[in-house]
């Protein structure tokens, strides 16, 4: 019998190489020297107590927050920390994802397309605004919109982008567990098109089945790794 060759897995790559990453508020040490990497196809999920960093440390690494000093932020091929390709290919949403209120979900949708320099037209909007059950709400304004209506709209925003880096700051907060689902698929879709994922969360059972390793952000360093 003919041997069939089987395709083989994606060899992985370093997507984010971070070394050294500093940050103080006044006399205390948030971040003392923090380094982690995250290859091509991992979601790795970052734990820890509440003011241990974790935010600050997602908010540096999308360049929304200045470190005080660190030895290396690179994502691949090579585009260095703080240019605008660099911020091109991250995607970030914060525990408190920022609209105006005042505009509607499309129009909200297509301000930061064009803000990221994307060719986005109206029906590709809509098809993300679909993924996460929102297309019926696309012209009501963002002030009318739910705590976890705001949340999948950020979603949205990260399917729009399709970065090379995912940020995601307890992205699980306001979703009820039909759309936690929806989420997992998303990164699930996102691990399988060779991205990086870094994820925060208080719960470990909503990112279980789609993490890849586990880390803890403890005393101003990463502790533990490898499904720690």
């Amino acid at each position: 019998m003919e041997r069939v060759n089987q395709p083989s897995e994606p060899h992985p790559i370093t997507v984010l190489n971070a070394i050294g990453i500093r940050k103080k508020y006044g006399s205390r040490s948030v971040l003392k020297s923090v380094s982690l990497q995250i290859s091509s196809g991992e979601c790795v999920v970052m734990e820890g107590a509440n003011g241990a960093g974790k935010s600050t440390l997602l908010r540096i690494l999308a360049g929304a927050l200045k470190p005080d000093s660190f030895d290396e932020i690179t994502l691949y091929p090579v585009l260095d920390y703080g240019t605008r390709s660099y911020r091109a290919a991250v995607g970030y949403l914060g525990h408190q994802p920022l609209f105006y209120g005042e505009l509607t979900a499309l129009e909200n949708l297509s301000f930061y397309a064009s803000l990221y320099h994307l060719d986005r037209n109206k029906d590709e909007i809509m098809a993300a605004l679909a993924r996460f059950e929102l297309d019926h709400r696309a012209a009501d304004q963002i002030r009318t919109f739910s705590r976890g209506m705001k949340q999948r709209l950020g979603l949205c925003i990260l399917h729009l982008l399709d970065p090379l880096l995912y940020l995601l700051d307890e992205p699980y907060t306001g979703l009820d567990q039909k759309n936690q689902k929806m989420l997992n698929e998303m990164i699930a879709d996102a691990k399988s098109a060779q991205k990086a994922i870094l994820i925060t969360t208080h719960n470990r059972e909503e990112v279980d089945p789609i993490a890849t390793d586990f880390i803890q952000l403890e005393k101003g360093s990463i502790q533990g790794g490898k499904r720690a």
